[in-house]
C-alpha cells in the first residue's frame, strides 16, 4: 500500500470519527433536554446503531457487487452535510432518532468501504500494522472532537453545533477525491471455477463474529452508563465530553502497537488481552464518583474498541478468501453495531429497573464469555491472493 493511499484512508476515518465520537457523549444529554427518559433514551440510541448497522452490511454487498468504492464514499459525504445540520433543529426525540439513525446508516457504509479498501491494498505480513493505523483515527477522533463538540454545545447550544458539525463533514467528500479503488477480478463464481471452492466465511470467522458481538456490547454499556452517570452528578457536558477526549488521548497509541504485535504473535492471544480491558472499566465505573475515575473507565473502554477493531480486522482479512473480503469485513464491523443495538437497548431498561451498579457488574462478566469463544478459532489457511486492478 503506498503512503498516500495510507494517509487518505487514514483522513477519511479521522473525519468520521471526530464527528462521531465527538457527538455521542453528549447524544443522551441533548434527548435529555428534549425531555425523554433514561429508558427512551436507551432505546433511540439502539435504533441509532441499527442505522449504523444496515449501513455496515449494505456496504458490503455494494462493494462487492459494483467494486465502485471511490465513488460511494463520495457520495456518502455529501448526503452527510444536510443530515447533519438538520439534527440541530429538531424539536422531539422522534425527529432525533430519525435523522441520527440516517447519519450513522451514512457513516457504517463509510466505514465499512474504509476498512474494505484497507484490506484489498494491504499486504499480508502488514495487515495488522495498516488496520491499527486505520484505526487510530477513532481515538484520535475522540480526542479531538471530545475537546471540541462540548465546548461549543456549552457556549453556543446544539442548533450551532450541529451547524459546525455539518461544516466540517464537508471534507470528507474532498479528501475521497484523492483515494484509489481496486477491483477484484474473481468474484464468486469465477473462484469456484478457478480452484474449485465456495467463497464461505468459515467456521472461524462464525465464532469470531459471536464473541465480537458479545464484546461490543461493552463500550455502549459503559458509553451511556457513563452519560447518564456523570449527569446525574451534575457534570456540565464540556466535562462529559473532554472524558472522550482523554479515553482518545490514551488509546491512541495502542491500535497501531497491538496491530504490529499481532503480526508477530497469534492474534487471538492479542484480542484477549484487549477484551480484558472491558471488564476491569466497568469494574471501575460502578465505583466512580470522581472526574478522574470516569476518564479512567472510559480510557480503558477506548483501549478496548480500538485494538479489537483493528487485530479483528486484520483476523478477518487472513481468514477470508479475497473474493468474499466485502462481505467479512461489512459482518466483522457490523458487529460493532449490534453490540451498540443490545448495549444502548438493555443498558437503559436494565438501569432503570436494576440500577446502576448491578447492570454494570453484569456487563462485567460479559468479556469472559468472549474470550471462550476465542479457543477453537483455528489459524489461518495459506493466503490466496487474487489479482486486482487499481482504479
Amino acid at each position: 500500500m503506498s503512503k498516500k493511499q495510507l494517509s487518505t484512508l487514514f483522513l477519511c476515518s479521522l473525519i468520521y470519527w471526530t464527528v462521531g465520537n465527538g457527538l455521542l457523549p453528549l447524544l443522551p444529554v441533548y434527548a435529555t433536554q428534549l425531555g425523554a427518559a433514561p429508558s427512551v433514551i436507551g432505546s433511540y440510541l439502539s435504533i441509532v446503531q441499527i442505522g449504523l448497522a444496515m449501513g455496515t452490511i449494505i456496504a458490503g454487498w455494494l462493494s462487492d457487487k459494483f467494486q465502485r468504492r471511490k465513488i460511494m464514499l463520495i457520495i456518502n459525504g455529501v448526503l452527510q452535510v444536510p443530515v447533519c445540520w438538520l439534527m440541530g433543529r429538531v424539536t422531539n426525540i422522534w425527529y432525533l432518532t430519525a435523522l441520527t439513525s440516517g447519519l450513522w446508516f451514512l457513516g457504517g457504509v463509510a466505514l465499512t468501504l474504509l476498512s474494505i479498501l484497507t484490506g484489498l491494498f494491504a499486504e499480508k505480513t502488514k495487515r495488522g500494522k495498516y488496520f491499527g493505523i486505520l484505526w487510530m483515527a477513532a481515538p484520535l477522533g475522540s480526542l479531538i472532537g471530545g475537546l471540541m463538540t462540548g465546548t461549543i454545545a456549552d457556549r453556543w447550544g446544539y442548533p450551532i453545533l450541529f451547524s459546525f458539525i455539518s461544516v466540517f463533514m464537508i471534507l470528507f467528500p474532498l479528501v475521497a477525491l484523492l483515494l484509489e479503488d481496486k477491483i477484484v477480478l474473481s468474484a464468486r463464481s469465477q473462484l469456484e471455477k478457478n480452484f474449485g471452492e465456495k467463497t464461505q466465511l468459515g467456521s472461524g470467522f462464525i465464532f469470531l463474529f459471536i464473541a465480537s458481538i458479545i464484546i461490543y456490547t461493552i463500550p455502549f454499556l459503559g458509553q451511556l452508563g457513563r452519560a447518564l452517570s456523570m449527569n446525574k452528578l451534575g457534570f456540565v457536558a464540556a466535562a462529559i465530553s473532554r472524558t472522550e477526549a482523554i479515553g482518545g488521548a490514551v488509546a491512541l497509541p495502542m491500535p497501531p502497537l497491538i496491530g504490529w504485535l499481532s503480526d508477530r504473535i497469534e492474534r487471538k492471544r492479542c484480542l484477549a488481552l484487549s477484551y480484558l480491558a472491558g471488564t476491569v472499566s466497568l469494574l471501575i465505573l460502578s465505583a466512580s464518583a470522581s472526574l478522574w475515575h470516569f476518564c479512567l473507565s472510559i480510557s480503558l473502554l477506548a483501549v478496548l474498541m480500538q485494538t479489537s477493531r483493528a487485530v479483528g480486522s486484520a483476523l478477518v482479512t487472513d481468514l477470508v478468501p479475497p473474493a468474499s473480503l466485502g462481505r467479512g469485513i461489512s459482518l466483522f464491523t457490523a458487529t460493532t453495531w449490534i453490540g451498540g443495538i443490545i448495549g444502548f437497548g438493555s443498558t437503559g431498561f436494565a438501569i432503570q429497573n436494576l440500577g446502576m451498579f448491578f447492570t454494570l457488574i453484569i456487563g462485567a462478566c460479559l468479556p469472559l464469555a468472549a474470550m471462550v469463544l476465542l479457543i477453537p478459532i483455528g489459524q489461518p489457511e495459506k493466503d490466496k491472493s487474487i489479482a486486482g486492478e487499481v482504479v
